[in-house]
């Protein structure tokens, strides 16, 4: 299992170097964190397409944080900013991607998309079965490690820099 994370502050958090968690006061992030996800796939919504959704990226989640983090967040999930498999994809906006991935989810999240994805409907699990089809989907599509799209990125400084990458 993994998660779909509607991203809403993608751009501000990687300009501002807040990477390393997701922080929600929705319990259901700490739930599907329970379930140990692999990787947490993050989505936007494209500017000027309502009812369409953008495939960012695709993070490995750990245990704990990679980077120090600050939040006042109940429920946090850390990811891996440094592991070469969190990445941001890099060609995702074309609008033949976009309707790929919205034509996908449409389906399979209906409510997600009727609100908009909002509280609970950004963060849903994704069962194998469509992490399957997902992956699929996505394997020949142009990435970069995530701390490329980061500004500043020598500023990320690790907690432990000794400490095992992620899977």
């Amino acid at each position: 299992m993994d998660i779909f994370y509607y991203w809403q502050k993608l751009e501000t958090n990687l300009k501002n170097r807040e990477v390393g968690y997701f922080g929600s006061n929705n319990p259901k992030l700490s739930e599907l964190a329970g379930r140990l996800p692999e990787r947490i796939w993050v989505f936007k919504t494209p500017k000027g397409m309502k009812g369409s959704i953008q495939l960012v990226g695709s993070l490995m989640v750990c245990d704990e944080p990679r980077v120090a983090v600050n939040t006042d967040y109940p429920n946090v999930i850390y990811y891996d900013p440094f592991s070469p498999e969190s990445v941001i994809y890099t060609d995702s906006k074309t609008p033949e991607r976009i309707a790929e991935v919205s034509g996908y989810f449409q389906y399979r999240f209906h409510s997600a998309f009727s609100a908009n994805f909002n509280g609970d409907a950004g963060i849903q699990p994704l069962e194998t079965n469509v992490v399957r089809g997902l992956e699929a989907k996505v394997a020949d599509w142009s990435k970069v490690q995530m701390l490329e799209r980061v500004k500043e990125p020598e500023k990320v400084y690790p907690i432990n820099p000794f400490a095992q990458q992620t899977r």
